[in-house]
C-alpha cells in the first residue's frame, strides 16, 4: 500500500471517529437547544477546529512512525538512504496530482450539493439546525468518500480522460 493510501486511510479513520464524537455529542441530553442557532454554529466552529487540529497532529505522528517504520524495516541502510526512501515516498507526481484533482472535485460535488439541500430544506420549513447539520454532514460525506477515492485510485490505477 502506498503512503498515499496509508495517509488518506488514516486520516478517513480520525474524520469518522470525530464525526461519531460529534453525533454523540449532537443527540446527547448535553447538546443545545434545537431551536439555539448561535450555539450550534459555536459548536460546529469548535468541532471544525478540533478536526483541524487532530488532523495536522495525526499527520505529523503518521509521519514520523512512518519514517520509524522505514528505518527498521532494514537496518543495514544508512542515514542518507533512508533519507531518500522516505523523500521519494512522499514525492508528489503528476499520477498523485490528477488523483487529487479527480477526488476532491467529489468534495466540492457533496459540499455544493449540501449546501442546496439546506436551503431546500430551509425552504419546506425544516428548522435552521437541521439544514446547518445536512451541510455539515454533506461536507462530512464527501471528505469521506474523497478519502475512499485517493484510495481506490491508488491502489487500482487512474486513466487520464
Amino acid at each position: 500500500m502506498t503512503y498515499t493510501s496509508k495517509r488518506s486511510l488514516l486520516s478517513m479513520g480520525v474524520g469518522i471517529l470525530l464525526l461519531a464524537a460529534y453525533a454523540a455529542y449532537a443527540l446527547g441530553s448535553s447538546s443545545p437547544a434545537p431551536d439555539d442557532l448561535r450555539a450550534w454554529a459555536i459548536v460546529l466552529l469548535v468541532y471544525v477546529a478540533a478536526c483541524i487540529v487532530a488532523g495536522i497532529a495525526v499527520q505529523i505522528v503518521f509521519h514520523i512512525l512512518f519514517a520509524v517504520g522505514i528505518s527498521a524495516e532494514d537496518k543495514s541502510r544508512d542515514g542518507k538512504k533512508i533519507e531518500r526512501i522516505i523523500k521519494s515516498s512522499m514525492l508528489e507526481d503528476e499520477r498523485d496530482k490528477l488523483i487529487s484533482l479527480k477526488s476532491s472535485n467529489i468534495t466540492h460535488k457533496f459540499a455544493g450539493f449540501g449546501f442546496l439541500a439546506g436551503l431546500a430544506a430551509l425552504a419546506m420549513g425544516i428548522t435552521a439546525v437541521a439544514a446547518l447539520h445536512i451541510m455539515a454532514g454533506a461536507y462530512a460525506a464527501g471528505s469521506l468518500i474523497e478519502g475512499f477515492m485517493i484510495v481506490y485510485l491508488n491502489e487500482r490505477g487512474v486513466r487520464n480522460g
